[in-house]
C-alpha cells in the first residue's frame, strides 16, 4: 500500500498539552499512561513507541516536559521511535523473567519524584499496573494520593482526529486484503493455521505493520469461541470456518470477522449466520450521532431474540477501537454512553450456540446522518463450493 497514513509530531504535541489540560481539572500533578507490549496503547498514544518484552509508561506533568519510560534495554530502539525526545530507563518496566542487571546504575522512583514533585499522582492503564511497581510508587512518594486516571485519557481518545480516522480507514483496507485472500485460497484440510498465516502475509505484504491482534480461524467445534487463536485442526465441509483478522496501521487497529461455509450448509445453520449478519446491518443504521448506545443495544438484541437466538448472546453489539482493536467504550445496555460524530467501533456481532459460533465484524465511523463504513467486503453468507 502507497501512503501509508501516519500520525504528526504536532498532533503527538498536541495530545500531551491537551492532557495537561484535563490534568489541572482533576487537580493532578502528575500522570503515568502505563502500556504493556500486549495492550501498547497509552504509551503509543503519546510516544509512537510500542514496548517490546519490556512495559513502559509516558510522564506527563503539566508546565514541564514530558518523559518516556523504558526499561533497561530498549533505549536504541526507543530512540529512534519516540516522539517524546526525553527518554528515562527504569529498573521497574523490565521484561518479565526480571534480570537484575547488577552493573547498570539507573535511575529510580525517588530521583523521578525529585524532578517532578507530586501529590496527587494519576495513573492510566490502571487495571493492568502491575502491584510490584505501585508499591514502589507508594514507597519513593510518601503521602502522595495515587489515583486511577483512565477517564483522562479516555476523554482525548474516543474522539478521532482526521489524521487517526485515516489511519483506521488504511488499517481497514488492508485487513479487506487478508480476507479476500482467504477466501481466494480456503480449501477443506487446510489448518486453521495455515488459514490464518494466509491472511496474515497478505495483510503485511499490503502494509500492515502487524496485525492488530493474534490474527485467528476457528472451524468446527471450535467456532464458539469468542477469543480464541487458530489450532492445527483441519477444516472441513459442512461446518461454520469463523476468521477473525484485523492490519494495524500507524498505531491503528481494525477487524473484519465472517463465518465461511465450505461445501453445502444446512438450513438451520444459514438461518442462523443470516441473523447475525442482519444484526450486524441493523447495529450500523442505529449508530448517528445523538443515539444512545443502551438504546441501539436494547433493539438489537431484541431483534436476534426474535429470530430465536437469544441465547446466543455473549456481549453487546459493539466496541471502541482506535489504538486497540477493542477499546473503551464498549455498547452495552447499561452504558450511559451517547454516540457523537468521528467516535469510532467496531460491530461486532458474535453469537455462539452449543459447538457452533461465529463473527460478523466492520469497523465504523459514527456520523450524523450515516455511519461510515470501514469495511463490508463479503458481509453475506458465504458458501465456498
Amino acid at each position: 500500500m502507497n501512503n501509508i497514513p501516519a500520525i504528526s509530531n504536532e498532533e503527538f504535541r498536541q495530545r500531551v498539552e491537551k492532557t495537561a489540560l484535563l490534568m489541572a481539572e482533576e487537580k493532578l500533578d502528575l500522570l503515568l499512561a502505563f502500556s504493556t507490549e500486549s495492550e501498547p496503547a497509552n504509551v503509543r498514544y503519546y510516544s509512537d513507541y510500542w514496548p517490546s518484552f519490556e512495559t513502559a509508561a509516558v510522564l506527563i506533568a503539566p508546565g514541564k516536559n514530558p518523559a518516556l519510560l523504558i526499561g533497561p534495554e530498549s533505549l536504541t530502539y526507543a530512540s529512534g521511535r519516540s516522539k517524546i525526545e526525553r527518554i528515562i530507563r527504569l529498573m521497574d518496566f523490565r521484561e518479565s523473567s526480571q534480570p537484575n542487571y547488577p552493573d547498570s546504575k539507573l535511575p529510580s522512583w525517588r530521583d523521578i519524584f525529585a524532578e517532578f514533585p507530586a501529590r496527587r499522582i494519576g495513573i492510566a492503564g490502571w487495571h493492568m499496573f502491575p502491584q510490584a511497581i505501585y508499591a514502589n510508587l507508594v514507597e519513593a512518594a510518601p503521602g502522595a494520593e495515587i489515583v486511577n486516571a483512565d477517564a483522562v485519557v479516555r476523554q482525548l481518545m474516543i474522539r478521532k482526529s482526521p489524521a487517526e480516522l485515516d489511519c483506521l480507514r488504511a488499517a481497514a483496507k488492508i485487513s479487506e486484503q487478508g480476507l479476500r485472500a482467504i477466501l481466494s485460497e480456503i480449501k477443506p484440510g487446510l489448518t486453521e493455521v495455515e488459514v490464518a498465516a494466509i491472511g496474515t502475509n497478505a495483510m503485511l505484504r499490503g502494509g500492515a505493520e502487524a496485525t492488530g491482534y493474534p490474527v485467528w480461524c476457528c472451524s468446527g467445534s471450535n467456532s464458539n469461541q469468542a477469543i480464541s487463536r487458530p489450532t492445527h485442526r483441519k477444516i472441513g465441509t459442512g461446518e461454520i470456518v469463523h476468521v477473525s483478522i484485523g492490519a494495524k496501521v500507524s498505531g491503528y487497529s481494525a477487524s473484519i470477522g465472517r463465518p465461511i461455509i465450505l461445501g453445502h450448509c444446512p438450513a438451520d445453520l444459514q438461518d442462523f449466520i443470516e441473523t447475525g449478519c442482519a444484526a450486524e446491518n441493523l447495529t450500523i443504521s442505529l449508530m448517528l450521532s445523538g443515539a444512545k448506545a443502551a438504546d441501539v443495544t436494547r433493539q438489537v438484541h431484541g431483534f436476534i431474540r426474535s429470530r430465536g437466538f437469544g441465547d446466543a448472546i455473549l456481549y453487546g453489539p459493539a466496541h471502541g477501537c482506535g489504538q486497540m482493536e477493542c477499546e473503551y467504550p464498549f455498547v452495552e445496555a447499561n452504558t450511559p454512553l451517547v454516540f457523537e460524530k468521528d467516535m469510532t467501533f467496531m460491530v461486532d456481532i458474535f453469537l455462539a450456540q452449543n459447538s457452533r459460533g461465529f463473527r460478523f465484524e466492520d469497523g465504523v465511523i459514527v456520523g450524523d446522518d450515516v455511519a461510515e463504513e470501514l469495511s463490508g467486503y463479503r458481509r453475506e453468507f458465504i458458501v465456498i463450493d
